[in-house]
């Protein structure tokens, strides 16, 4: 988005409502909304012997790994931590609740992407779907941690926490996400780092994890080629997101808050990240007391990439329930890819650890499924009245000829009104010529007596918003009566083909 003399230029997507940006004055009440669990999860879990890890640590959740929409054969693909330290599996689905496990090539008898080599055992990992891919030999993209340590069905008891890690990722490319080729070594990383594309600066994004004074943090790699921006150095690493002071203030966990993970992906107009906050206790307490970390989520935007906005840092997007026995005990862990596009919802899939071992009674890695949460299309942010009240936008510039809005007025209404930059409104696109919204739809129309805006591209013009106890998510204008936005769909979805709204 490029500001002028005039005003602000609206690029393709949707334009969300997480800061002030776009808005010159507001009578409105910012929103935070939080997903829900949806009731078949957990979607994936422990169950083949590959996951179930000889009953010490069963695990079938992705652990960064991702999951995406591949539009070639119309599946959900998931890229999942098989069996805790053990192997990389993939899992599909047609509707994104129902997973199968496909006999693949690997071993022919499980569902396997990786040959598993021990000592070396895989840790975190990235996977990626790259629709923009000039080779189809590297459509599929994925990166994966090693270290070195102990089998991983044995029961850990005299687990080494300064042992020798290995601390490298290897990258990999892929035609059709069973057929990997090695590509080589990363540069110097610590585990659960992984990986995402920026298609604002057309880079991919190593996001590494490193140690600092504040704790766990993330430094990063760009480069415009996935392979060859391997080759990093230590010295060429720079920081990305790090804690601060609000977040070592927190009261959420026993330990000052770090940066465990970070996961991002283009949505709409904007870069949207997952920050997986850590909240404690330390590896060796949470190792010896059988307990998952306490990890959760909270939500970022970036425009472009490198600065990133935390809306909301009171309370997580998604906490665990720290329940003995539930999926959610602890450990939460974003997925790679961040959501899907799915009707009018977006699909999260988050790992959680329950701790429970069958062996073992407890283990802080036992127990990691995939839950699938869900929340509505742009509905991180909304701004709100509760009566009567207004927002009006900065001059902006726009190409498209309709307008379009995500909102809740289905107990009030809302009206628009179309200003020039001197605040006054032009004729036929005033208030009392727009047809009031009364309805609650992610996809909705705004229409004037004047018609559609198409006469005003290009030229700088204000939108006033009046709200009457009613929600706003998000507007955008469109070069379709249907309200295509072409803005990115982070990891896909059902009915699009590809990763951008068009």
């Amino acid at each position: 988005m490029e500001s002028s003399t005039a005003g602000l230029t609206l690029g393709a997507g949707r334009q969300l409502l997480f800061d002030d940006y776009l808005i010159e004055s507001s009578q409105l009440v910012r929103s935070f909304h939080k997903p829900k669990v949806h009731p078949a999860t957990p979607v994936l879990k422990p169950e083949t012997p590959l996951e179930m890890n000889a009953g010490y640590c069963p695990v079938a959740c992705t652990f960064q790994d991702g999951v995406f929409f591949d539009p070639a054969d119309k599946l959900f693909k998931m890229v999942y931590h098989a069996g805790w330290f053990a192997a990389t599996a993939l899992a599909t689905s047609r509707d994104g609740i129902h997973w199968d496990r496909p006999v693949l090539p690997v071993d022919g008898v499980t569902n396997r992407i990786l040959p598993i080599g021990y000592p070396r055992m895989r840790d975190g990992a990235g996977f990626w779907l790259d629709t923009f891919a000039k080779d189809p030999a590297e459509r599929f993209k994925m990166m994966v941690y090693y270290r070195r340590g102990s089998h991983p069905s044995m029961p850990y008891v005299d687990y080494d926490f300064e042992g020798v890690k290995e601390q490298y990722a290897e990258v990999y490319t892929s035609p059709d996400a069973i057929n990997w080729t090695a590509r080589g070594r990363t540069g110097l990383c610590g585990d659960n780092s992984n990986f995402y594309y920026n298609p604002f600066d057309k880079k991919w994004y190593y996001s590494l994890r490193v140690h600092a004074e504040m704790g766990r943090q993330r430094s990063y790699i760009a480069h415009d080629d996935f392979v060859e921006g391997r080759n990093w150095t230590e010295e060429e690493r720079k920081p990305l997101v790090v804690p601060d002071a609000i977040d070592h203030a927190s009261p959420l966990g026993v330990v000052p808050s770090e940066i465990y993970n970070f996961d991002a992906v283009a949505y709409e107009s904007v870069m949207l990240g997952v920050y997986g906050m850590f909240r404690g206790p330390q590896n060796p307490e949470s190792f010896y007391e059988g307990l998952p970390k306490i990890t959760d989520l909270e939500i970022g935007f970036s425009r472009d990439g490198l600065d990133w906005i935390r809306p909301n840092r009171t309370e997580p997007f998604l906490a665990p329930s720290q329940i003995p026995g539930q999926w959610d005990r602890g450990y939460l862990h974003a997925t790679g890819g961040v959501c899907l596009v799915v009707g009018d919802e977006l699909y999260f899939y988050v790992s959680g650890f329950s701790g429970i071992s069958p062996n073992l009674g407890t283990h802080c890695y036992a127990g990691g499924s995939v839950a699938l949460v869900t929340l509505r299309r742009d509905g991180f942010v909304s701004l709100h009245a509760n009566e009567t009240a207004e927002m009006v936008t900065k001059p902006l510039i726009f190409s498209g000829r309709h307008f379009f809005i995500n909102a809740d007025c289905s107990a009030g209404r809302m009206r628009v009104a179309v200003l020039d930059e001197e605040g006054r409104a032009l004729p036929g696109y005033d208030l009392d010529d727009c047809k009031a919204i009364t309805i609650d739809k992610v996809t909705c129309p705004v229409e004037w007596k004047g018609g559609d805006i198409g006469a005003f591209a290009g030229k700088a013009v204000r939108f006033r918003f009046v709200l009457e106890n009613s929600h706003l998510y998000s507007f955008w204008v469109s070069q379709s009566e249907d309200g295509r936005s072409g803005g990115y769909l982070a990891a896909g979805g059902p009915g699009y083909s590809g990763v951008i709204d068009e």
